[in-house]
């Protein structure tokens, strides 16, 4: 189809056929070519007039002539959906504005010419939008002349930005990296029309006098393209590209890599804002002003922690770590120590005026994003909830890929539903992937970016962090040079230590290294005992729950859901035959619960130690972070010696502290810690089972301490980590996303036999909800070939009734 059978271009699917009070009239001009264009640039507009100076500063680039930073994001924005002027992109989008149901004649026709049209290039796009957009701006000549006289700008960098927004260049037509711009797809046809004759793209040209381009438009080349000349552009553009980056890299401009990737990731939020708030009414400027706002006062931090401190003092170590000089500060203290208290001690002086991430290691929880971590006082919560009120269900949860209509972005659709909740928080607590994942180029972090660029950041339990995503954090104290930073651990190896310490060699500046308040980390509290054989740790359990004398609160944890929950099983069994005449209930948790039960299994298990009855609770590595418990007597399967002192920090955690600073444990002694072989393989590699191992034959037998846990696994691993390659700072041209750490084994779904139960609810809802509703029943599974051939709500797969049986009790388990 021509331009001329188009009257109107469109960026986003718009149902053409509805009456016209029916749409608001914000949604209806921010879904055209035009109008999208022209909110995303007023998105930039109002992030950098916020944020332009914070982003460099963080960054570290005070040197960076800030309205050449505007001018270029700008540039970026103008320019990302160019692209999307073309036949292909404008047929799907048409085809899936225009209901058939309700055309009359006249349009029916109209639709029906657009659906022989698309079929003839199988319902798919040749190439993405946002690669025309950057063929467009440097593969043709007069227009790029005239770009190039936009003043005080990197038309490079705003160009791979422009490209770059979607995370993916560099990929082959399976999505796998492949050193190319992109590849055509076969069978789409030999030609494409570029709609540069139509008058909405004479109108977006018009639109450059923003930038302060010429008056005088350039001349524009024919619509129609062929194939081999498409390619012939990409070849070309991979060629400059190179050059380009290989420049960079001869020179190691640093500075240049950080400016550009600075660029990329604020031309991206501002398409996110520009895409979503629009759509629903609000005004941008308000709307961003009004969340970017929402940062820490001092009269908040001191509320949080009189509420944390509940009438006590700052302990002289928490004091410490409150007053420390260094920008970058290291703490390393074990469980129960008070280094969350501390914590937020140290915000009081380093995040006044900004925001503050609290990262965890977990990984079952990640799918959830921001929404996983309770507060645990009523003024965390209100600096954990979203202050500027908004609701982005039609963008966040409908079929949004506008560019592929078969592509479900679950990831997608969840990290803009996170990251508007990051920018609306002054608090976020989540796991570090949030976080870090920004190096990988990972969509949550991205999206989140305008609440990064102005934030202090606690990196806890930095212990846990495997050889890869210690290299991240790496990078990010490399690159985030203005940024407040505390690191945080029960211990770090030596060659962690000294990583870090090279790196603020590296810098110029000096980090302050904390240690542990002695009188806490040096108190015997744990037993360490070898058992070969699972059936000898059963009696010792029924021995545990029936001593009269003491409540006995037992915490075991294994390596795998489904051991798990044959252990809970198991153990139902042992009790009913040894105990029938106790009221004893095991408890079950991990992380394959729908997300609604997972909560209420979460709060069961925290409550029920804090009581006076005996407990037996069976949990996974979900324990490891996120439970606040103590427990008398820890049963765990081998783990890297990482997870062994984090499942330790659960078992004869409390202690009582007098007022001259006297520790004694609330237990009153020392607690056994049975640990036992693990043959599966996995979730762990032999390497990594061999430190809990070493950490096992150094400490068995011993009465042991925080600080001999910590002192043994600082010599377990002597290799020193080193930055990796980040597809946001390193990627340049080609930007797509990468793996943090290794990758999971599991995908969130819905179950089919909870479909109607979710309409059920959702209609009981206020605003009717089914996708908000689905969040409360979806449910982490292992990851199966087949799934990718299963249904899809919106952008959860629906997994068949056959695959997966589930009970609130024991969660998701395979047949």
């Amino acid at each position: 189809m021509k331009s001329k059978d188009f009257k109107r271009l469109l960026a986003k699917s718009l149902p053409l056929s509805k009456k016209e009070e029916d749409l608001h009239p914000m949604a209806k001009g921010a879904a055209t070519y035009t109008g999208h264009i022209q909110a995303v640039m007023n998105s930039a507009d109002v992030l950098l007039e916020k944020l332009g100076a914070t982003i460099l500063n963080q960054l570290g680039l005070p040197e960076i002539d800030r309205e050449y930073f505007h001018n270029t994001v700008r540039l970026g924005a103008y320019l990302h959906d160019w692209g999307k002027a073309n036949q292909h992109f404008q047929e799907m989008v048409y085809l899936k504005s225009l209901d058939p149901k309700l055309l009359d004649e006249k349009n029916r026709q109209y639709r029906k010419k657009i659906e022989k049209s698309s079929k003839e290039h199988i319902d798919r796009q040749m190439i993405r939008h946002e690669i025309i957009s950057g063929i467009l701006a440097l593969g043709v000549p007069s227009i790029r002349q005239w770009l190039e006289k936009a003043p005080n700008t990197d038309l490079i960098a705003a160009v791979w930005a422009a490209m770059g927004h979607h995370l993916k260049i560099g990929l082959n037509k399976y999505k796998q990296p492949n050193g190319c711009i992109t590849e055509l797809i076969p069978g789409t046809g030999e030609k494409l029309e570029i709609y540069t004759h139509h008058s909405d793209f004479s109108t977006i040209l018009k639109m450059g006098k923003q930038l302060g381009l010429p008056a005088e438009l350039p001349k524009l080349p024919e619509e129609t393209w062929t194939k081999s000349q498409i390619q012939e552009q990409l070849t070309r553009l991979k060629r400059e590209f190179i050059d380009i980056e290989e420049s960079i890299k001869e020179q190691k401009d640093w500075q240049r890599q950080k400016f550009i990737a600075a660029v990329k990731a604020t031309v991206m939020a501002a398409d996110l804002a520009g895409s979503a708030l629009p759509a629903k009414g609000y005004e941008i400027k308000d709307w961003i002003a009004q969340a970017l706002d929402l940062v820490l006062s001092e009269k908040e931090i001191s509320q949080l922690l009189e509420q944390r401190l509940k009438g006590q003092m700052l302990r002289p170590f928490q004091q410490q770590i409150a007053t420390t000089k260094n920008r970058v500060t290291l703490v390393k203290a074990g469980c129960g120590t008070g280094k969350t208290v501390a914590a937020y001690a140290w915000a009081k002086k380093w995040a006044i005026g900004r925001k503050l991430f609290f990262g965890y290691p977990t990984t079952g929880t990640a799918s959830q994003g921001y929404l996983d971590y309770a507060a645990e006082t009523e003024i965390e919560a209100q600096l954990m909830h979203s202050r500027a009120e908004i609701d982005l269900e039609e963008i966040l949860f409908s079929r949004e890929s506008d560019n592929e209509p078969n592509e479900h972005d679950a990831e997608g659709i969840n990290s803009r539903l996170a990251a508007f909740a990051a920018w609306q928080a002054k608090l976020i607590v989540c796991t570090v992937d949030s976080v870090l994942g920004l190096i990988q180029n990972n969509r949550k972090p991205l999206y989140s970016w305008p609440a990064i660029c102005q934030s202090a950041f606690v990196f806890d339990e930095v212990h846990a962090y495997d050889d890869r995503l210690f290299g991240a954090l790496l990078l990010f104290l490399q690159t985030f040079t203005g940024a407040p930073i505390l690191l945080m651990s029960a211990s770090f190896t030596e060659g962690q230590l000294a990583a870090i310490q090279q790196v603020m060699d590296e810098l110029q500046e000096e980090i302050q290294i904390i240690e542990g308040p002695q009188n806490l980390e040096t108190i015997p509290r744990y037993q360490l005992q070898k058992i070969q054989e699972m059936p000898q740790i059963w009696p010792r359990v029924i021995e545990t729950l029936a001593n009269p004398q003491k409540a006995a609160k037992i915490l075991w944890v294994t390596n795998s859901v489904q051991t798990c929950i044959d252990l809970y099983r198991q153990a139902k069994i042992e009790i009913e035959k040894h105990l029938p005449n106790l009221p004893i209930q095991p408890l079950i948790y991990h992380s394959r619960y729908r997300y609604q039960d997972r909560l209420a299994k979460h709060k069961a298990v925290v409550e029920v130690f804090k009581g006076d009855s005996p407990v037996l609770a069976i949990t996974t590595q979900v324990c490891e972070m996120s439970l606040d418990l103590s427990a008398d007597l820890l049963i765990s399967a081998i783990a890297p010696a990482a997870a062994l002192i984090q499942r330790l920090g659960r078992l004869n955690r409390y202690v009582v502290i007098d007022e001259i600073d006297n520790v004694r444990l609330m237990s009153g002694g020392i607690c056994p810690a049975i640990i036992y072989d693990w043959e599966n393989v996995k979730p762990y590699k032999k390497i990594e089972l061999a430190t809990g191992k070493k950490l096992l034959e150094n400490l068995a037998g011993l009465a042991i301490s925080q600080a001999d846990l910590a002192q043994v696994a600082a010599t377990l691993d002597s290799t020193q980590p080193t930055p990796v390659e980040s597809k946001w700072l390193h990627g340049h041209w080609c930007n797509h996303s990468d793996f943090l750490r290794d990758a999971g084994y599991t995908i969130t779904v819905l179950l089919e036999q909870d479909i109607a139960k979710i309409k059920y609810a959702a209609n009981k809802r206020k605003d009717k909800s089914f996708m908000k509703e689905a969040q409360r029943w979806s449910v982490p599974i292992r990851i199966m070939s087949e799934f990718r051939t299963w249904r899809r709500i919106g952008f959860y797969p629906v997994c068949p009734k056959d695959v997966i049986n589930y009970s609130e009790s024991t969660g998701a388990e395979e047949p």
